[in-house]
């Protein structure tokens, strides 16, 4: 699990990508860089732990219509920092990074039971409360994250595939009536050319 990031390092990323796109850290020391495309296109939210911050810039396409805003996640993959994502990105569609391989058109449905010590996932449709946990982001803003994430699903794309309980923070995404998809570095190759088609930002 992601350890709680110091709040120097996030200033000392955003220090490092204000050259390259307009950045800026949130409230929850979420980090986001805006890169402009060509005129044109959507706008594509891609959403990752910071610590994936320098193979995903990396492996960012390099010709696209729109603008892509990438979004550091500082916390431990909570819920309520994707969401102030959202609302700061206003994306038309969403792509959540993660480390590892596939690229997803469906995920979630489970949550977390038991002491705060030892919790068990289990689907969502099992018995029990799921766990409500108090956060501190490294702002010192606290907030709850109630570790239920209800199943989410996206129109496929070519290449995409169903996974087993991915991305749990995607379905604020379609609860929004966004298109979201969740893909690992190892296949992000894959992933972008469907995506911005379908978001009408691939290049001519």
């Amino acid at each position: 699990m992601p350890q709680r990031v110091p709040l120097d390092a996030i200033h000392a990323d955003l220090e490092a990508l204000a050259p390259y796109a307009r950045s800026f850290a949130d409230e929850l020391g979420s980090l986001y860089a805006y890169f402009e495309g060509r005129h044109g296109g959507g706008t594509l939210l891609v959403w990752a732990p910071r610590a994936l911050a320098p193979e995903l810039l990396r492996r960012l396409p390099q010709d696209y219509r729109g603008r892509i805003v990438v979004g550091l996640d500082a916390s431990e993959g909570d819920a309520w920092p994707f969401a102030r994502a959202l609302d700061w990105a206003s994306p038309q569609a969403v792509l959540l990074a993660c480390e590892g391989e596939g690229f997803y058109h469906a995920g979630g449905g489970w949550k977390e039971v038991g002491p705060p010590q030892e919790p068990r996932r289990v689907p969502l449709e099992d018995g029990g409360e799921p766990l409500e946990l108090v956060r501190t982001a490294p702002t010192s803003v606290r907030y709850r994250e109630l570790r239920a994430y209800p199943a989410w699903s996206s129109p496929p794309l070519d290449g995409s595939r169903p996974g087993d309980g991915v991305a749990p923070q995607a379905h604020l995404a379609r609860a929004r009536g966004l298109r979201v998809y969740a893909a690992g570095l190892l296949d992000l190759d894959q992933a972008w050319t469907p995506l911005l088609e379908r978001l009408g930002s691939a290049p001519d």
